[in-house]
């Protein structure tokens, strides 16, 4: 029977805690990932910043109100305002942002219950983890590719 440690990738791209929040965004569109797990210098998980966060944080941020007359820009608000929460909103580390609630598997677990996990609980992707240690992840998409070469999760079971 496949398990999660077959089908996991093992090289997994993670992030300190430190890291500022716009060095997180980088890693992200530069790798086109969906979420980086918050690893600190012992190799602990602490947690993982996901794009949704990332969206969550930019709509709050709001452009400072303003109208365009006679090709003029006229602020109804004070600009200040807007540079100083652009300015905390970067001067943020990964740390400040990441969710500790950490979906997880074990390497043993089999792939047809990381499938159904994957699917009951509306996730994208799986830590798999020994202890506080990341060993490897897996996405909706290593399923894809486990079916992709014919075989379906639970197939040994029959």
């Amino acid at each position: 029977m496949k398990t999660a440690a077959d089908i996991m990738t093992r090289t997994v791209v993670t992030v300190p805690p430190d890291m500022p929040v716009g060095e997180v965004a980088e890693t992200l569109a530069r790798e086109r990932f969906g979420a980086v797990p918050v690893v600190d210098a012992a190799g602990v998980v602490r947690g993982i910043v996901t794009e949704e966060e990332m969206v969550a944080r930019a709509a709050a941020f709001h452009l400072p109100r303003h109208i365009e007359f006679l090709g003029s820009i006229i602020y109804l608000e004070n600009p200040q305002r807007f540079e100083e929460e652009a300015k905390r909103i970067l001067a943020l580390t990964a740390e400040e942002i990441m969710d500790h609630a950490l979906p997880t598997v074990a390497p043993e677990t089999p792939v047809a219950d990381v499938a159904a996990r994957l699917l009951d609980d509306d996730l994208r992707r799986l830590l798999v983890m020994e202890g506080d240690h990341l060993r490897g992840i897996i996405t909706r998409a290593d399923i894809v590719r486990l079916q992709e070469r014919g075989h379906r999760p639970g197939d040994e079971a029959r």
